[in-house]
């Protein structure tokens, strides 16, 4: 009888143990899918008026249909228009008088440090000396730590393109599991008149150097690369970081990095091309008769995908609570065999 009562009082303890264990070591929840809002810059030049009423449109019309907000910037980008947002968008700006101002960065900066926020930060080339493209988006980004810049070059690809070489097909995807949910069924994304990413392990663009598709940087993905035949083209004086000139390779064409920025939780998109807007966006389904198999859900993946990382549940609540039910489950095992 005694032992019989022994075994039950352990039972207990156990089953309590386990629970709580498996409360503490499990994945932090995330928020629903399809939450939050959602700022699209328009201010600085993105908007084209070829795709104006076309893709732009269905791409943002499916994110609401999921369930976002979006909002669309056209007056400035500033701190009440971020109050609520958890995302930010830029494409590419175009025109050389369409660059940020000074208090434009730092409200994207504040808010985006203020922790748990999402930017998509899209480059193009700086073909023909536009350096004005990556200087402001590069900025954008130094601020937020990122640890991935746009190289001030073009990539060009004879092979796997849009009717010429400098309408690139990127067509190579991640094969790492954690971003599979962003690249699955992903075979063809139109990236006009592109440039490549490099990787800096100190967060400043030019610094710590490394070329993503050789080396790895931690909390920092790889997602879309550009074709075997693609090549780096050098229009101007300025030289790249990581890549020369006649370099050829699957160089990388967009990345995911997580656990940025001030406060440490900041998920950050950075892509060779525009997500939306520009001339021809890397969401087109169709170009030159060519089809464009998955660029558009590559896009509204990885949206949806950083949302609701960005918006994971804070550790520390959840350590907190943890720790009182762990004290619980001591409090409980010590009263049980008080009664042995």
């Amino acid at each position: 009888m005694r032992n019989n009562l022994f075994a039950k009082r352990a039972l207990t303890i156990g089953i309590l143990t386990a629970l709580f264990a498996a409360f503490l070591l499990g994945p932090a929840p995330v928020a629903a899918n399809g939450t939050g809002t959602i700022v699209v810059d328009y201010t600085h030049g993105q908007m084209s008026p070829s795709i104006a009423n076309t893709t732009d449109v269905l791409l943002f019309d499916e994110l609401e249909t999921m369930g976002y907000t979006i909002v669309l910037a056209t007056g400035g980008i500033n701190a009440s228009i971020l109050t609520d947002a958890v995302g930010f968008i830029a494409g590419s700006i175009y025109g050389t008088s369409n660059g940020y101002a000074s208090a434009e960065f730092t409200a994207i900066a504040e808010w985006f440090n203020a922790g748990h926020k999402f930017m998509w930060i899209g480059y193009d080339s700086d073909y023909g000396g536009n350096n004005y493209i990556a200087t402001n988006m590069s900025k954008i980004l130094q601020d937020a730590g990122s640890h991935v810049y746009g190289e001030p070059l073009s990539v060009e690809d004879p092979i796997s393109s849009a009717g010429s070489s400098y309408r690139v097909i990127a067509n190579v995807t991640s094969t790492n599991s954690f971003v599979a949910p962003i690249v699955a069924g992903v075979e063809k994304v139109l990236m006009h008149g592109p440039t490549c990413l490099y990787g800096s392990t100190t967060a400043t663009p030019g610094a710590g150097v490394v070329a993503l598709e050789t080396e790895t940087i931690a909390n920092v993905y790889p997602l879309l690369y550009y074709g075997a035949s693609a090549v780096i083209v050098n229009a101007d004086l300025l030289e790249g970081y990581a890549h020369d000139e006649g370099d050829t390779g699957s160089f990388v064409a967009a990345t995911l990095e997580i656990g940025a920025g001030t406060a440490g939780n900041g998920v950050i998109i950075v892509s060779g091309a525009s997500p939306y807007g520009d001339y021809r966006p890397m969401a087109e389904a169709e170009y030159y008769d060519i089809e464009l198999t998955g660029g558009f859900d590559f896009i509204v993946n990885g949206i949806d995908f950083a949302m609701n990382q960005a918006q994971a549940m804070d550790m520390t609540l959840i350590l907190a609570i943890g720790a009182i039910g762990a004290v619980v489950v001591v409090v409980i095992i010590i009263a049980v065999m008080k009664k042995k």
